[in-house]
């Protein structure tokens, strides 16, 4: 039974690959293509997009990207890393399915905590899901950071290892664009190579080159299943 089990998740994800298309920036060129600085100050820099400080006294930071599709289920892959005097309380984010600029669901790190979550946004301010600590979080390093949203399940790798399962049970949110920021910018956050795969995703921005949908990312949800367990909240 496990091995069928096994052999049907694999074959998910093996569909998914062939409908989805992809959306890439690496933002090489100095360009942010298509990213709308909602709160905060945003700048292009050293291959970078550099959540710089905070836009006044609003706690949500955030830049949304204006492509013309919306995602549901999807693979969000990113690269955040911050500067030397970095101690771990920034909370970069990675919001999806944003219904518009302050609702939708996030992933937050949390360096200092070794820590972390996936959680809702709502009026601008995060109530987490469910969240688990994990030793391997070093900030003084970049973090490689793979989610992937099917249906109301949310799985997560850091660095290349499987490592949070999350239900929402309210299924609160469907559909939406994603967004990129942070909770608290103590020294400027730095997001890199940001990928999304996804039915009726394009790379939509000028100047962007082309991408093979079949150079994905893969997660093995396999792996993430069994070591997670059974879902819950």
């Amino acid at each position: 039974m496990k091995l069928a089990t096994t052999a049907c998740c694999v074959a998910a994800l093996l569909a998914f690959a062939a409908d989805a298309g992809v959306f890439v920036d690496d933002f090489e060129d100095g360009v942010a293509n298509g990213w709308r600085p909602v709160r905060g100050d945003w700048a292009m820099r050293d291959g970078a997009y550099v959540l710089e400080q905070a836009d006044g006294l609003a706690e949500l930071q955030l830049a949304v990207l204006d492509s013309p599709w919306l995602i549901t289920n999807a693979v969000i892959s990113f690269t955040v890393s911050f500067e030397g005097d970095a101690i771990g309380t920034e909370r970069p984010l990675v919001l999806f399915r944003l219904e518009d600029d302050d609702n939708g669901y996030a992933f937050r790190l949390r360096g200092d905590d070794k820590g972390m979550d996936i959680g809702l946004i709502e009026a601008a301010l995060y109530t987490d899901i469910r969240g688990d600590p994990k030793d391997a979080i070093d900030i003084g390093k970049p973090s490689h950071i793979v989610i992937e949203a099917d249906a109301n399940i949310f799985f997560v790798t850091y660095n290349d290892a499987g490592f949070l399962r999350v239900g929402d049970l309210d299924k609160k949110y469907e559909a939406g664009r994603i967004g990129i920021g942070a909770l608290n910018v103590d020294t400027p956050i730095h997001f890199e190579d940001i990928r999304v795969e996804g039915d009726g995703v394009t790379q939509f921005a000028p100047d962007l080159l082309s991408v093979d949908a079949h150079d994905r990312l893969t997660l093995a949800w396999a792996t993430l299943k069994s070591a997670r367990g059974p879902s819950r909240r």
